[in-house]
């Protein structure tokens, strides 16, 4: 410690004759900034501000806290310099201070140098601190560097700081035949302070004398062992640059190895490795190299250059003994050394970002894309995330997503507000409401007995799961002498006096309170598409009774509810009039008998079955896809005797009151909109329930057409039906509508539904419907300018998303609303007196439906639909021209590729002209698209 304390001593006094006798920490500040940039340089630090007062505050630092090795480097930079930074402070006067020193060297016995010595070191003393025992300090310090001096200019050399002795030596190269000799400086050990004090000058002489030829005996001995094992060829360098090189070596150095040319050195390195830029110090290169890094969770790649120090003396082994350089370990290393530290600070920023956007439960990968996008524009070509850049990207983020966090606060307001789903229907909630079901199987009188108590009613709602139920409905209280309204979708006959209303479930209004209304068919509540209405309906219908019929499988559902709503219900159980008898053999067409009907599951296999019974009976059919009145008509025909048997799908299982004996499945399965499965026992019972009509039939009886039909028609019918059980679907309003898109300031109805369906909870058992046709709707509706209400009216519209020829219909009336302009209706053109082909029905079919949307239409935008009469008027010419379509015994099929009808029992599936066009005369190759079966 105190050797070491000795060799900062001596630096501390050599560094202040450049500092005009003050110390390092005063006279460091008088350097300029431009100075004090090289002396960092010096030092290697290259990673510091180059701002003054930051560069004097880091070299105080390093001053106090460094080793004797460090504060020599600063030394030798201000020796090399040779400036003195003078002081602008006034000095103290002289003349005191040179008597009180006279006057104490007349005290000692000097010699006149070193008298001279002695003025000179406390020349700059203030006069107080002179005393008799510094001086005699001084002296004894001023006689031992005499000495010293006097043992370096008689061995020719110098000491070092360390007290090492510094001296130059020719040494000998020889290879490659060539000899030559090279002056070096090189150093002996270091001597002790005692040694060179205590002995004398002429043993010291010696020592050092011998100890110097050791040195260079030594050295020679490592240059000869150098030399004798450089291999050749060399593999970097050529031989004239071997000779070079050490020619060129500068004599003094504190390398292990020769230094080599800069072109020649760089030359090696950039073979080595890919390298923008190559930096040779006096210790170390600088190596700065272009990487990338793939952001974690992404495919953002950031490029940056990053700064690879490699020691020059580990470099020149590498060379001089023709070693493989393993630069990919060590940029390796240093790869994830530097983005090991930027990944952590990454992380820490990904962390403030995703609690900033904790409201809006981001996917991760969301998240980290998003702060990437503000970060790599911030970067550059480094790899280091500063404070800076870290407070920016944070609040570029947090700025990003401002509106979103409102959204999300608005959506949870939202919640909040409409949880509680019965709140919603506030003229229900302020009436006291007694709720009874009618529970029993088909043709037990429940219906009749809601509707006689409807009839009793000073004020009733009749609310039918079908326009032809309702349309029956209104009938039954007008024949009753009741003043009555219907209201379907595409049809309103208003009464002003009315007392009594006949409506389809959809189109109820919950501002009408009465005293009794009638919810038939209740177990469509479970329905996946028309399920919400009927739970609407219970919990939001204004009467005083709601009277619900439905099959005996509701029944749990309507508990629940009940208990949901906190209101009093009563529930009465019917039996069914005549028994319902299964047959144990399936029925061939060959023996069905009159007053039967034929069950299909498509319209496809409804026409395909009346073809076929038509060669024996007089036919009625109902399929879906038939408007109300036709379908009213052909069971008119089957009810009145004009028809034998009924070929139909499941629409007849909905209150349709026909004289049916005999129930017979074609098929015991059906395409449910998602996959084709067997019937439930609940559709099995619901359907054949209407063999047997009571008053007409003793008996009704169930069968099949086909023994695997009968296997499955038999297993449901003896099974009781699967209990309807919460939670059921519910659906928004137009005042919902309204209010979502007010809280949620938006106008997009696709966002608006899609909000009621994934984000809506309720304190019930319910849940958001689908919405599926609404929401695929509500994309075509949003590509135009329409008011939030305009376009929940056009989404509810009856829409059939499969027909082009609809669609393209629906777009127009879109358009002619957006630019406010009245729709005509224009009635299309009917080739014959009836269709000859299936196509040629469908497309009569969709006529119709178009006109029952045009009605729709009217019905809420009267003053831009303008032509209700002249559609409505065409609507009979279609349904007289469909009715006569399926009075004809057949129907020809129509070409898979052109449409045309194909002759009577043709084999094929396309037409002879379009086999012709398609079909290579060589080989039977194909030449278009191939039809589908």
């Amino acid at each position: 410690m105190a050797k070491k304390n000795k060799k900062n001593t001596k630096i501390n006094q050599k560094i202040r004759t450049y500092f005009d006798g003050d110390g390092f920490d005063v006279g460091i500040e008088r350097v300029d900034s431009r100075t004090l940039s090289e002396l960092f340089s010096a030092l290697g630090i290259y990673d510091i501000e180059h701002n003054k007062e930051l560069m004097v505050k880091t070299l105080r630092m390093i001053w106090s806290e460094a080793d004797g090795e460090i504060r020599r480097d600063i030394l030798h930079f201000f020796e090399n310099n040779a400036v003195v930074y003078k002081s602008d402070k006034p000095k103290e006067p002289t003349f005191d201070r040179e008597a009180k020193i006279e006057a104490l060297l007349e005290e000692l016995q000097t010699t006149p140098e070193e008298a001279k010595r002695l003025r000179e070191s406390f020349l700059h003393v203030r006069s107080k601190k002179i005393t008799i025992a510094k001086m005699e300090s001084k002296l004894e310090h001023i006689r031992f560097e005499i000495k010293k001096e006097a043992l370096e200019r008689e061995l020719e050399g110098h000491f070092d700081i360390d007290d090492s002795f510094e001296f130059n030596a020719s040494l000998r190269y020889a290879l490659f035949e060539q000899s030559f000799h090279k002056i070096l400086t090189l150093h002996t050990k270091p001597y002790s302070y005692e040694f060179l004090k205590e002995e004398s000058f002429e043993t010291i002489v010696a020592k050092i004398a011998q100890d110097k030829l050791s040195c260079v005996a030594e050295k020679q001995k490592q240059i000869d062992h150098f030399l004798a094992h450089l291999k050749s060829p060399h593999p970097y360098l050529t031989t004239k640059e071997i000779l070079d090189s050490l020619r060129a070596s500068p004599p003094t150095s504190r390398l292990n190895y020769p230094l080599i040319s800069h072109r020649v050195f760089l030359e090696i390195l950039s073979k080595k490795i890919d390298a923008k830029h190559i930096t040779v110090h006096t210790h170390e290169v600088l190596m700065e190299v272009e990487e990338s890094l793939t952001l974690p969770l992404s495919q953002t790649i950031l490029k940056y250059n990053l700064d690879l120090h490699v020691e020059l003396d580990g470099l020149l082994e590498e060379i001089w003994e023709g070693r493989r350089f393993n630069f990919d370990a060590i940029l390796q290393e240093a790869k994830e050394e530097h983005e090991k530290e930027f990944l952590e600070t990454l992380e820490e920023l990904v962390s403030t970002c995703r609690e900033y956007a904790e409201l809006l439960h981001l996917q991760e990968e969301d998240l980290r894309q998003r702060v990437y996008s503000f970060l790599v524009d911030l970067m550059g070509a480094s790899l280091v995330i500063t404070p800076k850049v870290f407070r920016k990207v944070s609040r570029k983020f947090l700025y990003s997503i401002q509106e979103e966090l409102a959204k999300k606060q608005r959506e949870e307001l939202l919640a909040r507000t409409i949880r509680d789903f019965k709140n919603l229907f506030p003229t229900a909630r302020g009436m006291r409401r007694k709720l009874t079901l009618h529970i029993g199987p088909t043709n037990s009188g429940k219906t009749y007995t809601a509707m006689q108590k409807l009839k009793d009613a000073d004020t009733g709602y009749y609310l039918a799961p079908l326009r032809l139920l309702a349309l029956e409905g209104y009938e039954k209280l007008r024949e009753e002498g009741l003043e009555c309204s219907l209201i379907t979708g595409e049809e309103q006959i208003i009464d002003e006096e009315a007392t009594h209303i006949s409506s389809t479930i959809e189109m109820m209004n919950y501002e009408v309170d009465v005293d009794v209304c009638v919810i038939d068919e209740v177990q469509l509540i479970n329905d996946r598409d028309r399920g919400w209405a009927w739970a609407n309906a219970i919990i939001g219908a204004p009467a005083k009774e709601i009277i619900m019929t439905g099959s005996a499988n509701v029944k749990e559902a309507i508990v629940a509810l009940a208990e949901y709503l906190g209101e009093e219900l009563e529930i009465i159980e019917f039996e069914r009039k005549n028994p319902l008898t299964l047959l144990e053999e399936p029925t061939p067409p060959k023996d069905v008998q009159k007053a039967t009907a034929i069950i299909a599951f498509s319209r496809k296999d409804v026409l395909r079955l009346k073809q076929e019974f038509s060669k024996n009976f007089n036919v009625s059919v109902v399929y879906g896809n038939l408007s109300p009145e036709v379908r009213r008509e052909e069971a008119r025909r089957f009810r009145e005797g004009e028809t034998d048997i009924l070929v139909a799908t499941d629409a007849i299982a909905m209150g349709m009151n026909l004289p049916i004996q005999t129930v017979l499945f074609s098929k015991a399965q059906k395409f449910d909109g998602i996959m084709d499965r067997n019937l439930f026992p609940s559709e099995i019972l619901q359907i054949a329930g209407r063999a047997g009509r009571y008053g007409l039939h003793e008996n009704g009886y169930v069968g099949a057409l086909h023994k695997d039909a009968l296997k499955v028609i038999t297993k449901g019918f003896h099974k009781e039906p699967k209990p309807i059980t919460p939670p059921f679907k519910v659906m928004a309003s137009l005042e919902h509508i309204k209010l979502v898109a007010t809280i949620l300031e938006e106008n997009s109805l696709e966002v608006i539904l899609s909000f009621f369906v994934k984000n809506m909870e309720f304190n019930g058992p319910f849940y958001a419907s689908s919405l599926d046709d609404m929401l695929e709707a509500s994309r075509i509706i949003d590509e135009y300018d329409l008011e939030i209400a305009t376009k929940y009216h056009l989404a509810c519209a009856p829409l059939t998303l499969k027909s082009p020829y609809i669609i393209q219909a629906f777009e127009g009336y879109i358009q002619a609303l957006e630019k406010k302009e009245p729709v005509h209706y224009k009635a299309p053109k009917l080739h014959g007196e009836y269709a000859t082909t299936s196509l040629e029905l469908l497309r009569a079919e969709d006529m119709v439906k178009e006109i029952s949307l045009y009605l729709w239409l009217s019905y809420r935008f009267g003053e831009y639909f303008v032509d209700e009469q002249k559609a409505r008027a065409f609507r009979g010419v279609l349904n007289a021209y469909i009715e006569r379509s399926l009075h004809e015994t057949q129907l020809a099929r129509s070409c898979k590729l052109c449409g045309v009808a194909l002759p009577q029992n043709s084999k094929y599936k396309i037409c002879q002209s379009c086999f012709k066009k398609n079909y290579t005369h060589k080989g039977g190759g194909y030449r278009g698209k191939r039809a589908k079966n």
